[in-house]
């Protein structure tokens, strides 16, 4: 950080906290200094065994938990407009959304009409189909789609983002993963990188070295962990990831939303409660 940049972070960092008082502006002082963005959220694929029967009392329940921000995977059979009407009435927000690739070449815009009536600001690309994983080509030829359907969404006021596991960084024999060639063919004012950190951790990449090497690139992150030789999924701190060091880069990531997520959680209110609970310990 230069001089001038320095002394108008730090003019910033006063003036907050003057107006919010003693309390408060140790609050604010740690958050900011752990990385951790105001709000937390939630992807609902986590607790996709609950929302079917009862998606009030469980948006109910992540709200009593402290979640400000949800991202949904479908719809669970509701209609865009009274999931945003569910979410408003718990004092959520589902700044993103997963939508399968299929479905937005299918028809994306009705997939950014529905992400303009829930009030997502972000559609991301959730998982590739092996069969267009097989090689480089492949992935140059979806970074090409993407880029084309991120313009269409801009110009709809959404922007397009790619989520991804871990065959993206396939090598293909070479020195050289393919997730390097999807990124540096997209183009960043069309389509960002929703990194899933724990995916990143099992296909042997250090998430701050992404964010090094694509300063910016990252305003969405999947905030998972898992232990052991085989990574099985944990509650979020239980296991392998260092999230003090993964959250101190966030501003070099470009991180504005950290949702946390579990595969298949055994307790997925259990899962959401604890992991939301360490994630917010490391304000201090």
């Amino acid at each position: 950080m230069n001089r001038r940049r320095f002394l108008r972070a730090s003019g910033t960092a006063l003036a907050t906290a003057a107006l919010l008082g003693p309390t408060a502006s140790r609050a604010w002082a740690a958050a900011h200094a752990a990385g951790l963005p105001d709000a937390l959220g939630i992807q609902l694929y986590t607790v996709r065994d609950r929302l079917p029967g009862d998606m009030n009392g469980v948006l109910e329940m992540l709200s009593r938990f402290g979640y400000t921000e949800v991202e949904t995977a479908g719809y669970h059979g509701r209609s865009p407009e009274v999931v945003a009407a569910v979410l408003q009435a718990h004092g959520l927000t589902a700044p993103a959304a997963h939508v399968g690739l299929d479905a937005l070449r299918a028809d994306l815009d009705a997939a950014l009409t529905d992400a303009q009536t829930v009030g997502h600001r972000y559609v991301v690309v959730p998982w590739l189909a092996p069969d267009e994983r097989t090689s480089r080509d492949g992935y140059l030829a979806l970074a090409d789609d993407l880029n084309a359907m991120g313009e269409r969404a801009r110009a709809a006021g959404v922007t397009l983002g790619y989520h991804n596991h871990d065959f993206e960084f396939d090598t293909f024999g070479t020195d050289r993963p393919a997730y390097a060639d999807l990124v540096e063919r997209l183009d960043p004012a069309l389509v960002v990188l929703e990194l899933d950190l724990y995916w990143a951790h099992v296909a042997g990449y250090d998430p701050v070295a992404l964010f090094e090497r694509y300063p910016g690139r990252f305003p969405l992150w999947h905030v998972k962990d898992g232990a052991g030789a085989d990574m099985a999924q944990t509650v979020v701190g239980q296991g392998a990831l260092d999230f003090e060091a993964i959250f101190a880069a966030s501003e070099t990531a470009g991180l504005r939303h950290a949702i946390l997520e579990a595969d298949a959680p055994s307790d997925s209110l259990a899962f959401a409660r604890e992991s939301l609970a360490y994630v917010e310990s490391l304000r201090g």
